[in-house]
């Protein structure tokens, strides 16, 4: 009896295990030639064999809400997840989509690219739909009290494959498509030819021209000798900071209906909610002095210069990087209302756009303690302000880089330590790679009023031209 047991059990295990391979042929099959193999064989592998990863999808799917006022594709505001119809083709969809996009190069046309188009694409799927975000950012969406580690470790193998071949030689193949368009500027930056570029993160992360002493001769700044003037850390779309979070029990959106009273509106326990957390490991008497303070947004777009530089003359009291994204905690996807961030009409990161979200995000924390004269025959004769420089990548691969001097990615000929005295526009603090970015400023209360001031003869916008190449995930 006993070996008939044994052959028995031999016998289901067999079977078992054969049928596991059928699972997973088609899976291997699949994802043999994509950069991104082992991520999308884990996902498949999970949805065969992990029933509450099974119960997720089915939880996802039945969330889908659909498309805002104005967003189509196809002449139709149904959700494009909905196509699928059923939890398990939403998963075989997700599958294909994150195939497709992890050799997916973007492509440009005069100011308009199609980069963002798989980011808002893939964000519809936990668009006002708590069951994906609850999948995206590790909780179980049927019990959301309990983790569920399936979506926040797909995303995360996914992206460091996709950064992976993001810095490959094959991904440099459209590269010549953005330096020969007027607009990229190309002459503004010291490699100026596409062979010149190793990778398509080789040509994201490009490198402006430096005159001897520092300084940058296609980005002047704004009379560097006045150090109440303060700079765009980089080339971006600048808003206030007008939407914040407050906390009674729940979190709660809360615009704020006087950007010169900040304080009335901030103050959580002493200290802003989302200045406390977004400041990571920032001392708590530095986070206080941004209570009452003000901010700003410089939103980046990707055919612009992704270095950032300190935005005032001071010195680096604090530098980090936070690491966001592992398995059970929120990390780079999950936006509830990403077309609140990316709007119709292109003012991305417009003034009431909620950037709380972004403290769950990988970012950079750099503080910079200034001093500044007082008015005349005043008392302090200079005053004290910090300004918090937060570089935040989005979506995807969201890879920040401090260029501080130890680290292995920094430029060295302008690298920065905690400690030193920097100078606004011309101190490096770091770059993104590759996947959405943005620089988020905050001002001690009392420095600056919530508002864009510029000179005449700078900058304030560029005229539009072209129309965003087609990608498999374009809006109408």
């Amino acid at each position: 009896m006993f070996i008939n047991i044994r052959e028995s059990v031999l016998h289901v295990t067999v079977l078992w295990l054969f049928a596991l391979l059928l699972l997973l042929v088609p899976t291997q099959l699949m994802a043999k030639d994509s950069p991104c193999g082992d991520s999308l064989r884990y996902l498949n592998a999970q949805y065969d064999l992990d029933p509450v990863t099974k119960k997720a999808f089915d939880k996802v799917y039945a969330g889908l809400v659909d498309l805002p006022a104005g967003y189509s594709y196809n002449g139709s505001s149904k959700n494009p997840w909905k196509a699928a119809g059923s939890g398990k083709e939403t998963h075989k969809m997700m599958v294909k989509m994150f195939e497709t996009w992890c050799t997916a190069l973007p492509a440009i046309n005069g100011d308009s690219d199609n980069a963002l188009d798989p980011i808002l694409y893939f964000a519809w799927i936990y668009y006002q739909n708590s069951a994906g975000q609850d999948f995206v950012q590790g909780r179980d969406p049927s019990d959301p009290a309990k983790s569920l580690e399936t979506g926040p470790k797909f995303l995360s193998k996914w992206s460091n494959e996709y950064l992976h071949f993001m810095n490959d030689k094959k991904s440099a193949k459209q590269v010549s498509e953005w330096v020969k368009d007027p607009r990229i500027e190309i002459d503004d930056y010291v490699k100026t030819q596409a062979k010149d570029y190793n990778s398509w993160n080789d040509f994201f992360a490009r490198n402006l021209k430096v005159n001897k002493d520092g300084t940058y001769p296609s980005r002047p700044v704004t009379m560097p000798e006045r150090n109440y003037v303060i700079v765009s850390p980089t080339d971006c779309i600048m808003n206030p900071l007008l939407q914040v979070l407050k906390l009674d029990g729940n979190y709660k959106h809360q615009y704020i209906e006087n950007p010169l009273q900040l304080d009335t509106v901030l103050d959580v326990k002493n200290i802003p909610i989302s200045v406390n957390d977004m400041l990571g490991s920032v001392p708590s008497d530095i986070k206080e002095k941004f209570v009452g303070g003000s901010g700003l947004t410089c939103v980046l777009m990707p055919n612009t210069y992704h270095h950032f530089h300190s935005p005032v003359d001071g010195t680096v009291i604090h530098a980090e990087v936070v690491k966001t994204g592992t398995p059970g905690t929120p990390g780079t996807f999950g936006y509830p209302d990403f077309p609140n961030w990316v709007p119709l009409d292109g003012n991305v990161g417009r003034p009431g756009t909620d950037f709380s979200q972004f403290q769950a995000f990988q970012r950079g924390v750099i503080i910079i303690k200034m001093e500044y004269k007082n008015l005349p025959n005043e008392t302090p004769e200079k005053l004290v302000g910090y300004v918090a420089s937060i570089p935040v990548g989005l979506d995807s691969v969201g890879s920040v880089v401090l260029n501080t001097c130890h680290s292995k990615q920094t430029d060295h000929e302008n690298c920065f330590e905690v400690g030193e005295k920097v100078q606004k526009g011309k101190t490096k603090f770091g770059n993104f790679f590759f996947g959405g970015s943005l620089n988020i400023l905050l001002f001690s209360k009392g420095m600056i009023s919530p508002a864009v001031q510029t000179r005449m003869g700078n900058q304030i916008g560029v005229i539009n031209i072209g129309t965003a190449p087609k990608s498999p995930w374009s809006l109408d």
